[in-house]
């Protein structure tokens, strides 16, 4: 049992990691009105509202840990499903409109009369964290998934209990330091301009887990609508006073920049970046001699899309793979079926994005899970050479 307290304190760490990865941000915007309704409010209030947002976060882990430990889903798994992810798309836009507009939805009276139910957006809040959090992974989280996957259903809920823990963490510290939130009022201009912008943030998280159903037209000009509604916030309001007359003139150059930027950039497809080929056993086996690079993916999986704009365009990385004619071979985890599955166990995957190093020898020479940098791969292909 101590190795499994030992391996809780690495969960809670890993936890607190994803509070740093692109696939929460959605989620801030939600964290952070919670914590703006407690800036006037007690002790007590604040208190209540941080054990609401905790209980949120460990209901969501403790369900994922029964049902992960009973089932041996992946993490992330839920995101497979097509309605899992409109529904969620349909959750985002709503919080985005209800952020720029000020609406807010009402729910039924007797919810109300409950206890604690004004702290009832804290857990949902503390939830909807978590359920945003499980399509990343970071830092020491897929070895603590690997300990899991080999423990009792109970020992596996204590472990995603604490990622949980670690998740909810730097909120609870916010809500608990009343010095920390005062700084914060909504009767200023910073803050309307600050909601403002999590409003776009809920705007792109909604956008971001719908696009897989739009045809490519209509999802680039998703795209470039929201970057032009940024565009023309952020002109509104550096040009106030007598510098409006400026305003018609940046709404051209704007309009001009964004939709050239977006008609010349290809944003959702591979673009100059490592030339993926479909991974298969057979075309593994017909590598023999060379090494190979495997990365595990997915649609719904940001910080795999992050790494495809970053680390996959790098022109070192790209550079070391042309010359030591590395083979780069993708498994898409979209939708996950047996067989991916398989390949995904038998590399030892826990979630993802997780990135795969085999020498010439189809031997492993280094794995990762969560975002990795060029000059990381650059290096440990390097050595393969040597």
């Amino acid at each position: 049992m101590e190795t499994v307290f030992a391996q809780s304190a690495v969960a809670f760490t890993a936890g607190m990691i994803l509070n740093f990865m692109p696939c929460v941000l959605p989620v801030i915007p939600f964290k952070v009105q919670a914590m703006l309704r407690e800036t006037t409010g007690t002790t007590r209030s604040r208190a209540l509202a941080a054990a609401a947002l905790l209980a949120g976060s460990l209901t969501f882990f403790i369900v994922l840990g029964t049902v992960t430990a009973g089932f041996g889903l992946m993490w992330g798994q839920q995101f497979q499903h097509p309605w899992f992810r409109v529904l969620l798309s349909i959750i985002l836009l709503a919080a985005a409109i209800a952020t720029f507009t000020g609406w807010s939805w009402r729910l039924p009276q007797l919810v109300y009369r409950v206890p604690m139910s004004r702290h009832l957006g804290a857990f949902f809040t503390g939830a909807l964290a978590g359920v945003l959090s499980t399509p990343c992974s970071g830092p020491f989280l897929g070895s603590v998934l690997a300990f899991a996957a080999t423990r009792s259903a109970l020992e596996t809920m204590i472990m995603f209990s604490a990622i949980g823990a670690g998740l909810a963490c730097p909120y609870l510290v916010l809500l608990l330091w009343p010095g920390l939130l005062e700084r914060f009022s909504f009767s200023s201009r910073l803050a309307v301009n600050f909601k403002m912008a999590l409003g776009f943030i809920l705007l792109a998280g909604a956008l971001f887990f719908i696009q897989g159903f739009l045809p490519p037209l209509l999802r680039q000009t998703g795209w470039m609508v929201w970057a032009l509604g940024i565009g023309v916030w952020l002109v509104v309001i550096f040009t106030g006073g007598s510098r409006t007359r400026l305003r018609p003139v940046l709404f051209l150059v704007l309009a001009i920049v964004v939709v050239t930027g977006f008609r010349d950039i290809p944003l959702f497809d591979g673009g100059q970046g490592i030339p993926w080929q479909v991974y298969s056993d057979h075309r593994l086996e017909q590598s023999v001699g060379q090494p190979i690079l495997v990365e595990f993916t997915a649609d719904w999986c940001i910080n795999c899309k992050a790494m495809e704009r970053t680390t996959f365009k790098d022109k070192k990385l790209l550079d070391i793979i042309g010359t030591m004619g590395v083979i780069p071979l993708q498994v898409d985890l979209t939708r996950v079926d047996e067989q991916r599955r398989a390949i995904f166990d038998r590399f030892g995957g826990r979630a993802i994005p997780y990135i795969v190093v085999l020498d010439g020898k189809g031997q492993l020479v280094q794995h990762y899970t969560g975002v990795v940098g060029a000059d990381t791969l650059v290096e440990v292909l390097k050595s393969i050479d040597g």
